[in-house]
């Protein structure tokens, strides 16, 4: 199953949802070594000015007394980083060109070169933390180890998706599966997910772990879960006979709050008592409905509407199927009936 612009627009909902609620975990810090040495323009810092932030291992690890040597068009400048970890200079004129570098236990920091425009430039240089690259080695071996016995959970990013189009409602699982171990974890078997029973052509989304299939209405996800995060998500279509459509899951592990995304269109709307906060947003240019609600225990039911689906009246179709009925068999008796044998005799 593929899936279309619209649709990318809410599964891009992270961003949408930590908008909507306050955020369940942290945002992922981004790792220092790869942005070490590169110059980053800055609006706040002032034309001239280049600030270089010496750190070790991450950003809460600031290093004071470092000295940075600015080479200023040839020329040496040593400034030493204050409590926070930073080193100035400024006064530089356009045109100027400059690296920073630095020394931490032996290891030799070093900027990108920068040239002085209409702005200036943050730096930041990250030393290596011996420790967490230790530690990164050892989770690696670790991970590529035998399986333990555990447990996996749905992730606060897991999300539900609603989308109505050619009078056709379809609704897209993204969830996530995390193992908060060190190493591979074997549940005592599959994970199965259970989808409504209504649920029809059920199928794998791109970017799905190779471990995960649909049979019928169920999804099937194989162990060993790997350390992190497995990605399940899954489309199928939800029949409705009226304005409102009735989605019932039934979560095999526990949920940590229900988020559910749906494409506005027309009159489209969700309703649902275990949805706590509602607003609509826009997504790359797509109006889209964001509901969020407290977790949901394992084996509890998730119960949510989507209503005002355009839903067409059936019966001016069957009252036009039987006048239909009723021209044709008048039609056949004037045709074959006593009259017409009369006629032919």
């Amino acid at each position: 199953m593929t899936m279309g612009r619209r649709v990318l627009a809410a599964l891009a909902g992270a961003a949408l949802l930590a908008m909507a609620v306050p955020a369940v975990a942290q945002v992922a810090m981004p790792d220092p070594k790869q942005i070490s040495g590169v110059p980053l323009p800055a609006s706040d810092v002032p034309a001239g000015t280049i600030t270089v932030r010496v750190i070790r291992g991450s950003f809460a690890n600031n290093l004071t007394g470092v000295d940075v040597t600015f080479d200023v068009d040839g020329q040496s400048r040593v400034v030493k980083t204050d409590a926070n970890g930073r080193a100035a200079i400024d006064g530089l004129a356009p045109g100027t060109h400059v690296t920073a570098a630095a020394v931490v236990d032996g290891e030799r920091l070093q900027s990108q070169p920068m040239t002085i425009g209409a702005g200036g430039f943050r730096v930041v240089l990250a030393a290596t933390d011996a420790a967490s690259t230790a530690q990164a080695q050892e989770d690696q071996q670790l991970a590529a180890g035998p399986a333990v016995r555990g447990a996996v959970a749905l992730g606060p990013d897991s999300r539900i998706v609603a989308e109505f189009s050619s009078d056709q409602l379809t609704i897209y699982y993204v969830i996530q599966v995390v193992n908060t171990a060190r190493t591979p974890v074997d549940i005592g078997g599959p994970l199965t997910i259970d989808l409504p029973a209504e649920a029809l052509g059920a199928a794998m989304l791109e970017q799905s772990s190779s471990n995960a299939r649909v049979s019928g209405t169920h999804v099937i996800v194989t162990g060993p879960f790997p350390p992190g995060t497995t990605n399940v998500n899954v489309g199928f279509g939800l029949p409705y006979s009226g304005p409102v459509a009735h989605l019932q899951q039934r979560w095999p592990v526990a949920l940590p709050q229900v988020s559910m995304f749906a494409l506005k269109t027309d009159g489209l709307d969700i309703q649902s008592s275990q949805i706590t906060n509602k607003q609509t947003m826009t997504q790359q240019g797509e109006q889209v409905i964001v509901g969020t609600g407290p977790g949901i225990a394992a084996g509890q039911m998730m119960t949510i509407d989507i209503t005002g689906l355009p839903y067409h009246h059936q019966w001016p179709r069957y009252t036009a199927l039987a006048a239909a009925s009723v021209v044709m068999v008048i039609g056949l008796w004037t045709a074959f009936g006593p009259a017409s044998r009369r006629r032919a005799a």
